[in-house]
């Protein structure tokens, strides 16, 4: 985001402090795709993520003027979504045990994919594990660096990184499962 778009933000942010509800509709506004993108690929159910989106602004209306670090608003939301999300589905028992803290090493990100494979790419995501699905969602789709999409997880640095690997290697994978299935 430009610097004029971090800083209109950040107004919207303080007025919506002071109870503006004119800025919360922009603010929810501003965010309202990207969000709904996020949480409609991490849960499974249309119905479900409906509902975790509105009460995921409910929350943040409730406790926006705890926010201090204005800057950091976007990993606050994702966050705040991000849990909600774990929520619905640890109630639901969807949610499988992870490996953590695996240590990788750093990769250059610069094998994107083409215009063309799009769809592909978003009907592949939709079968990911939760957990990659979100560290991709959050790095590619939201253009989150490593240490914002840290804050989000409340997890470490080279956990996100070890995550971002495996996540890009089972995408991959299922990418190339559905090449083969197609030929």
């Amino acid at each position: 985001m430009n610097l004029s778009g971090r800083l209109l933000e950040q107004v919207l942010i303080l007025r919506c402090q002071i109870g503006d509800k004119e800025a919360y509709a922009e603010l929810i506004n501003r965010y309202h795709r990207p969000l709904r993108y996020f949480i409609s690929h991490l849960s499974d159910n249309t119905e479900m993520a409906e509902d975790i989106f509105q009460d995921s602004w409910v929350s943040v209306i409730r406790k926006i003027h705890t926010l201090r670090n204005l800057d950091a608003f976007p990993s606050w939301l994702y966050r705040i979504a991000r849990n909600m999300v774990y929520q619905q589905l640890r109630r639901k028992k969807k949610l499988s045990e992870f490996k953590e803290n695996i240590i990788v090493a750093d990769e250059t990100e610069n094998g994107a994919f083409s215009p063309e494979d799009a769809a592909q790419i978003h009907k592949c995501l939709k079968e990911l594990h939760p957990e990659h699905r979100e560290v991709l969602v959050l790095r590619f789709l939201e253009k989150m660096s490593y240490q914002q999409i840290a804050d989000v997880l409340d997890c470490n640095l080279n956990t996100v990184k070890s995550r971002i690997y495996y996540a890009k290697f089972a995408l991959k994978r299922k990418m190339e499962e559905k090449n083969g299935k197609e030929k």
